[in-house]
């Protein structure tokens, strides 16, 4: 290669650059536009470059159509939302509150399909409903009471364009629900701040009933807990039992532990495997057995699920009913639901409920005096009932208990019960463990 050749190179572009520089400096300056949709006129000298016109610039606007969107998707978004009943509250009034217009689902409603029992509202707890964009309805549902008093929950959802109650078994979910509450105030009022439900809080008090007074509960003692809590698609429903518990009081350890001794019935031990309760003296059928337990369960003539807030007894009609311990008479009536009942009211803030019985013993009214033993009636299958059997409930300050482990007869564990207890006790200490290392739940009564 001719490196003179190459070293003459910068000389020459030196000399093309002097003799024409405007044009050069036209293409310098559109180096940086390369690529833009733009035309630059690059004028040969300065005096050229000053003679030219300036060219016109013309602004134009146009409106576009835009083509209107329509989307082929199905309206299948929907949204679940919740808002508490209140006092004297409608359905009706309630969907005007959250918005809800549907026509359809109004006419439902107010058809008559569904008895006007079942759509009464109770102030204070939740109605769910679950709608779309355009405020159509698809699924009612909240908790009521039916004419017993017992908790229900009722469901209407449009099933392709018809309304209708839903009669099928809910598929619930129970899982067990962990709580540590230290008092700062009441038992009770620390427990309410915690959330813990008043089923749940009535057990309580009645488990040690026979230790110490609940309410005797101070500042500085603490609460762990384990009990059943039974849900419905996320919702929860209902309460059941009591698992374990462990009661500091004073710096003094309690515990109580539920065994049960079939699918119906059980009752609560110390850690050592000893009975926390005495229960009533006797039981109000004897020699019968629980046919029906305490919990969710799915009506054979309502067909649908209903909270049994008590036990059932099967028994023939005219099988004699004791009253199974002291008490006196609040009421002996007739209701619709329960047929022929008798409520006693004991000690303790315990009360007891008897109901479809056949007819009354003699001289059964409202103030008498009652003895564990005394005759209070007999089996029977009146009001709404599908055959001869004593339905019984126990109520404690107010609130519906289990009423095996309040009313029935305290018994020891057999041997082989025992086993199981101590595998079960095991297994809840060790929940109880892990909540006394956790954070507790702070419920302060102001």
């Amino acid at each position: 290669m001719d490196y003179r050749k190459l070293q003459a190179i910068p000389q020459k572009m030196a000399g093309f650059i002097a003799n024409h520089k405007f044009a050069w400096l036209g293409v310098v300056a559109a180096l940086p536009l390369f690529g833009v949709v733009t035309t630059v006129a690059v004028a040969a000298d300065e005096k050229n470059a000053a003679e030219q016109p300036l060219p016109t610039v013309q602004q134009v606007s146009e409106r576009l159509a835009l083509p209107a969107f329509t989307s082929t998707a199905p309206d299948t978004t929907r949204y679940w939302r919740e808002a508490q009943i209140q006092r004297g509250e409608t359905l009706g009034h309630l969907l005007n509150r959250l918005g809800i217009g549907d026509a359809d689902a109004r006419r439902f409603l107010y058809s008559g399909s569904v008895p006007a029992d079942v759509l009464k509202l109770r102030a204070g707890s939740t109605l769910s409903v679950q709608t779309n964009d355009k405020g159509e309805l698809f699924t009612l549902r909240f908790l009521n009471d039916d004419e017993n008093g017992e908790q229900i929950l009722v469901v209407l959802e449009n099933r392709g364009g018809t309304w209708q109650a839903s009669t099928d078994p809910l598929p619930t979910e129970t899982i067990a629900t962990v709580r540590s509450v230290e008092i700062k105030g009441s038992a009770y009022g620390a427990l309410a701040q915690a959330g813990v439900p008043s089923e749940v809080r009535a057990q309580l008090s009645d488990i040690f009933s026979d230790s110490f007074d609940f309410k005797s509960l101070k500042r500085g003692d603490r609460i762990n807990l384990v009990y059943q809590t039974m849900y419905y698609e996320g919702m929860p429903i209902s309460t059941g039992n009591i698992d374990a518990v462990e009661i500091v009081k004073g710096g003094e350890r309690h515990s109580a532990f539920y065994h049960a001794f079939d699918s119906e019935t059980g009752a609560y031990f110390d850690e050592n495997g000893k009975a926390l309760k005495k229960g009533f003296s006797l039981q109000a059928v004897k020699g019968a057995r629980v046919s029906s337990g305490y919990g969710f369960r799915f009506h054979p003539i309502l067909k649908r699920m209903r909270m049994h807030k008590g036990i059932d007894y099967a028994a023939p009609t005219g099988t004699p009913i004791y009253a199974p311990a002291d008490g006196r008479v609040a009421s002996a009536s007739r209701d619709s639901g329960y047929g022929n009942v008798v409520r006693l009211a004991h000690s303790k803030g315990i009360t007891t409920l008897y109901a479809h019985m056949s007819r009354f013993a003699p001289g059964m009214k409202a103030g008498k005096t009652v003895k564990a033993g005394d005759l209070i009636g007999y089996v029977g299958s009146t009001g709404r009932s599908t055959g001869p059997h004593l339905h019984m409930e126990v109520r404690v300050g107010g609130d519906t208990v289990n009423p095996v482990t309040v009313a029935m007869p305290a018994r020891e564990l057999t041997r082989a019960e025992k086993s199981t207890f101590a595998a079960n006790q095991k297994s809840l200490e060790t929940r109880l463990a892990l909540l006394r290392a956790l954070p507790v739940n702070v419920a302060q009564l102001d």
